[in-house]
């Protein structure tokens, strides 16, 4: 049997550090996370499997990453157990700002990501 492939319908989406633990961000006074320049973030998303058992290795779901109105990446993910599955894109924002984000499927789920640069330590004098 051919592969098959249909857009996702995107249900939900956020941005976290990519490595577990990582320095590459924090929370700003609101509480709303920022990243660093140059960090790998993951744009997590979850899409809905429409009935595809996770067994079917010929139906693919394809995603668009899309960064101010650019597309930056796509993918193609096979539907894991359960009427939902959770993937991500990993991207690196080269500078500090506000950037749109948005995963694109069947449907559009947007997201905004704020970059900062890191914090400047402040050099002590040797006593």
């Amino acid at each position: 049997m051919s592969p098959t492939y249909r857009p996702a319908a995107i249900k939900s989406v956020e941005a976290y550090p990519t490595v577990s633990g990582s320095t590459g961000g924090g929370r700003d006074e609101n509480g709303n996370p920022y990243f660093f320049p140059n960090v790998s973030v993951s744009i997590g998303y979850w899409f809905d499997n429409e009935g595809v058992p996770s067994s079917n290795w010929d139906t693919f779901f394809t995603a668009e990453l899309w960064i101010n109105g650019k597309l930056a990446e796509k993918k193609q993910d096979l539907a894991g157990g359960g009427q939902q599955t959770y993937t991500f894109f990993a991207h690196k924002f080269p500078a500090p700002g506000t950037y749109a984000v948005e995963v694109r499927g069947k449907n559009t789920q947007p997201l905004t990501v704020t970059i900062k640069n890191p914090p400047v330590e402040e050099k002590r004098a040797v006593q």
